[in-house]
């Protein structure tokens, strides 16, 4: 059978085998504004050149891409990553179907699937599954990112007996039998190495900031913490959470 020539010149079938049918959803921040006006897909690709065919394809192809951009090199196994931006509308759906129309052309691939931010099971993509994962509209969007979070600090604190809610602006409150409950503002929560390179300085060993920690290791339970400038880093086993005082 002949290839069919696809736009911008490239033929059905070029990119076969080198395009990953995995791809991420809104793990990669945007660049061309706020992550919650802006969706970012990220595609794994073998070998530079066919990640910068995979570029001029996508952002020369599509209208409504707003972005089209890899990496600047390789990564750590030797793929390149390739970021397409698109606006978070209702339209997104019947967009990235129209997308992927073309790229299973392009790439030969007929069972894309995608995982969500940094999730650890993929879902199959088709436009069912992108208007119940995906969040098309800057509230949506938030309120997603809200439950995610959420569910990390709950995740986190399982070594004591304080139950803690995360509200949308950023409020952790604890609440403890006995007691009563404290709040705290909400600044990061990640990989143990990751976070702490956003706390930049030595460690407040004041008696005011070890009162402080004392405090919290009763109150919290079994974690290792430290106060560093006016923020205090909770780190339990490889994650770390990042709080600051607002009331306790």
């Amino acid at each position: 059978m002949d290839k069919k020539t696809l736009k911008e010149g490239l033929e059905s079938k070029d990119l076969k085998e080198y395009v990953s049918d995995l791809f991420t959803v809104d793990q990669y921040k945007s660049k061309m504004g706020e992550d919650r006006d802006v969706v970012v897909l990220g595609f794994k690709v073998k070998e530079k050149h066919p990640a910068m065919d995979l570029v001029e394809f996508i952002e020369k192809g599509y209208r409504f891409i707003l972005d089209a951009d890899m990496s600047a090199g390789e990564e750590h196994d030797g793929q390149y990553q390739v970021f397409v931006e698109m606006e978070r509308t209702p339209q997104l759906p019947d967009q990235m179907k129209e997308l992927f129309r073309g790229l299973s052309q392009l790439c030969d691939c007929r069972d894309w699937k995608f995982r969500y931010q940094k999730a650890p099971t993929s879902i199959k993509f088709d436009e069912q599954t992108v208007i119940e994962n995906i969040p098309t509209t800057p509230e949506a969007y938030e309120n997603k990112i809200l439950e995610i979070k959420t569910v990390d600090v709950q995740e986190f604190f399982d070594q004591g007996t304080a139950e803690v809610a995360l509200e949308s602006d950023g409020t952790l409150t604890f609440s403890k039998p006995y007691a009563g409950d404290i709040q705290a503002q909400f600044i990061a929560i990640g990989d143990y190495e990751d976070v702490k390179e956003t706390l930049p300085g030595a460690l407040s060993l004041d008696e005011s900031s070890q009162s402080q920690t004392l405090f919290l290791n009763k109150y919290l339970g079994n974690y290792d913490i430290h106060k560093i400038g006016t923020k205090f880093l909770i780190r339990n086993g490889t994650r770390a959470l990042v709080i600051e005082k607002t009331r306790w």
